[in-house]
């Protein structure tokens, strides 16, 4: 049976909701709260690119007018197992597969929700928008569940479905949390390549 981590597909999937939901829920900022959850199940934590999604938080920057805080963080956690290295980009090569996989997320936030814009969630959700920055906006916004559940609900579906579309791309039956970084964890095993 493949596992990553000690955890089948499954089991790694069901994690990374209820890890997705509960940062969100008691910590707030979507884009960490998925990032924190795909990286506690695949067992790689990288500080500085939690930092660094901080403004990617509610809509970016707390606008809600631009992607989906939580489509942002499951964006960068595919990045950074197949994003484009810095070697690649100084020698002009491209590389898409985070970009395809990215795609596959794009679907499931278009299916449910018909957008990976977070006004436009919101509407979905909410039959509104907010303006975070507004105390009295905010204020509704959490009067109506938004960190109680609607949010987590969106962020642990975005940890979720962020898992399953990893999950057939890295390395299977090895407990991957002992390697600094992935890029040494590749060096010492196979991994797809598209």
């Amino acid at each position: 049976m493949d596992t990553i981590n000690d955890n089948t597909k499954e089991e790694a999937i069901q994690k990374a909701f209820k890890l997705g939901f509960e940062g969100e829920k008691n910590r707030q900022s979507c884009s960490q709260a998925v990032f924190n959850a795909v990286s506690e199940v695949l067992g790689f934590k990288n500080e500085l690119l939690f930092k660094c999604m901080s403004a990617l938080e509610g809509g970016g920057a707390d606008t809600g007018q631009c992607s989906c805080g939580a489509f942002s963080g499951a964006l960068v956690s595919i990045s950074y197992y197949f994003g484009r290295s810095y070697e690649l980009w100084e020698k002009g090569i491209t590389y898409i597969k985070a970009a395809k996989l990215g795609q596959k997320l794009y679907k499931r936030f278009r299916k449910e929700y018909g957008s990976a814009i977070c006004k436009e969630i919101q509407m979905v959700k909410f039959g509104r928008t907010f303006n975070f920055m507004k105390k009295a906006d905010f204020k509704i916004f959490e009067d109506m569940g938004g960190h109680e559940n609607i949010c987590p609900t969106v962020v642990g579906l975005a940890s979720a479905w962020t898992i399953d579309i990893l999950w057939d791309e890295i390395l299977k039956d090895k407990d991957l949390s002992k390697y600094v970084s992935m890029e040494e964890a590749l060096r010492n095993f196979k991994v797809r390549k598209d």
